[in-house]
């Protein structure tokens, strides 16, 4: 088997200057990657936020220089929780439009499938 390159199996490269007018898609493909996504990924972005340590007040005693510290830790801690919720969900965005483009392409070729078998028996 032919090594993929740039995380891309060789099946799935398409060649611009042998494409010509022509798209490709292949639905299982983008469902295996939406898949893949959902299964390995989401799960890990989804409690990486939960992972990010805070910092009580109270820990850092009375010392105003240590409660400033701790203070920029928690508006850090709060920006990161709320940017790994971001990555979330655009990568849920992701997965849902990998999923609606292999819905539409197999609708397509379910379709362009029917229209051919009615011009042959029609012809």
């Amino acid at each position: 088997m032919t090594e993929p390159e740039n995380g891309i199996p060789p099946e799935l490269v398409i060649d611009p200057a042998a494409a010509g007018d022509q798209a490709m898609c292949q639905p299982d493909a983008l469902l295996d990657v939406a898949g893949a996504m959902s299964r390995d990924l989401l799960p890990r972005l989804e409690s990486a936020g939960h992972a990010v340590p805070d910092l009580s007040l109270t820990a850092v005693g009375d010392w105003d220089v240590a409660r400033g510290y701790a203070e920029t830790m928690q508006r850090a801690r709060m920006a990161t929780v709320d940017t790994m919720e971001l990555v979330t969900e655009l990568v849920r965005r992701v997965v849902d439009d990998l999923v609606g483009t292999a819905d539409t392409a197999r609708d397509g070729d379910q379709r362009a499938g029917e229209a051919a078998r009615r011009t042959r028996s029609s012809g």
